[in-house]
């Protein structure tokens, strides 16, 4: 599988360009499916695993992604063929109630509280990514980052990053762990796919162009792009582009007949297109994608099959 780089200094790491997303393993997965699909990932050369200490409390309690995938290590015994990122701060408080008033938040206290959950449910000694997941604004940043850049010092986890951030925040984050003297964001994870929402009141930021054109600049820092098939949307006539994410809108109905019709011309489905597209994408991405069968499974990975040349790309782009 192609490879990329993520981390910084001594938390510098290769891994696979397409990352595997565990939220639904151990709720809506089951044990048997999700192994199933881990071990065909690998077996890819996949080596890069995502998941997070709330998945998936929408359902359940939170935590189960982290404890099947804890246990999948342990009896295959790969731990160390693996990258493993994991989150904080979007754990509910109020149990049975996920809504965002309730998230923990990023005080330093909760952080580690927290990775010390995250570690035992995943039965490994360190973290390899571990990302800060909503923003906290009513913890001073100083003492997010701190607590974070003091697990890498610490040797807790490898390297830190953070999710659902929007750009200023991000920059502000990087500025104040430079003034701390701590390791900074080298990681951001951000809602990113081929179509464009349009803003819509309350949701998470994406990584919208002013993100690009700061991770442009700030190579070190690497974008980890959730939900770029778009939870289904491009390849299941079930489900239309969502309208309350933004993406039901005339322009980008157009910008994906393109991204079908150019999916005829190369025999790949429109899944395969919206992933090689990222695979190329300038600053680099890495896609997060989920899997409920070892088909929808296969069927991301013959992204890395699909060769988009520069007219091809082109098309796409202005699509």
């Amino acid at each position: 599988m192609q490879q990329r780089i993520i981390g910084s200094d001594d938390g510098r790491r290769t891994v696979s360009a397409l990352c595997l997303g565990a939220m639904w393993f151990g709720t809506k997965v089951d044990r048997a499916t999700s192994e199933a699909i881990l071990d065909r990932f690998v077996e890819a050369g996949g080596t890069f695993i995502d998941t997070a200490d709330n998945y998936n409390q929408w359902v359940r309690d939170g935590g189960e992604s982290e404890t099947l995938l804890g246990s999948w290590m342990a009896d295959r015994g790969n731990r160390d063929q693996l990258v493993i990122s994991t989150k904080c701060g979007a754990k509910t408080t109020v149990p049975g109630d996920p809504s965002p008033e309730n998230f923990e938040g990023l005080a330093a206290p909760t952080i580690r509280r927290a990775v010390g959950d995250s570690l035992r449910r995943l039965q490994i000694d360190r973290i390899d990514l571990y990302y800060a997941h909503i923003d906290d604004r009513a913890t001073p940043i100083e003492e997010t980052v701190g607590a974070m850049g003091g697990l890498v010092n610490d040797g807790t986890v490898a390297s830190v990053g953070c999710s659902n951030h929007a750009t200023w925040r991000l920059e502000q984050a990087r500025n104040a762990a430079a003034a701390l003297g701590v390791p900074a964001y080298s990681a951001i994870q951000q809602e990113y796919t081929y179509l464009w929402p349009r803003a819509v009141a309350g949701r998470a930021p994406v990584a919208d162009p002013e993100m690009l054109d700061y991770l442009t600049v700030h190579e070190e820092v690497t974008l980890i792009a959730y939900s770029p098939l778009l939870s289904g949307s491009y390849g299941r006539a079930e489900r239309p582009l969502p309208a309350h994410r933004g993406y039901a809108h005339p322009s980008a109905q157009a910008r994906y007949q393109v991204l079908r019709e150019v999916s005829a011309d190369l025999d790949a489905t429109p899944n395969q297109v919206a992933l090689a597209w990222l695979l190329r994408h300038q600053p680099t991405v890495i896609p997060v994608f989920g899997a409920s069968t070892v088909e929808q499974l296969d069927e991301a990975l013959g992204a890395l099959d699909v060769k988009l040349d520069d007219e091809t790309a082109a098309r796409l782009d202005v699509g």
